[in-house]
């Protein structure tokens, strides 16, 4: 299984990308100042893990773009974030933050700090 890994932070990155692939997992990683599209374009991932927060370009924004690219549109994607828990996140957080009530919800949330048996058991899970 493909993942591609969309975060700001270097040090996450490595680590969320080692114990996937410890776990069998391909993983690719971008930031987001990387052309984003391009890479998931390329990669073609079967599931995408996307941060919400990032300083130069938000998560919520990624997300938007990939909901409304019709080749992009099936592919799972698992937000995370240390805002908010999932409770309360989803989905009233969600839909305030993407302003649209026609972008459908994401396939998973996970809270940061990450807690890798969590990860794992959500990607399992996301596997299509």
């Amino acid at each position: 299984m493909k993942i591609t890994l969309i975060d700001d932070e270097p040090d996450i990155c490595i680590y969320l990308s080692t114990a996937l692939e410890d776990n069998g997992y391909d993983v690719t990683t971008v930031d987001e100042n990387d052309s984003v599209i391009q890479v998931i374009q390329k990669n073609q991932p079967d599931l995408i893990i996307l941060d919400i927060m990032m300083p130069k370009r938000s998560g919520i924004s990624i997300y938007r773009e990939l909901r409304s690219t019709e080749m992009f549109r099936k592919i799972p994607i698992l937000l995370m974030s240390g805002m908010s828990s999932e409770k309360s996140f989803l989905p009233k957080g969600f839909r305030r933050l993407v302003n649209d009530d026609n972008i459908p919800l994401p396939d998973g949330f996970i809270e940061k700090p990450i807690r890798l048996p969590e990860l794992i058991k959500l990607v399992h899970k996301l596997k299509r």
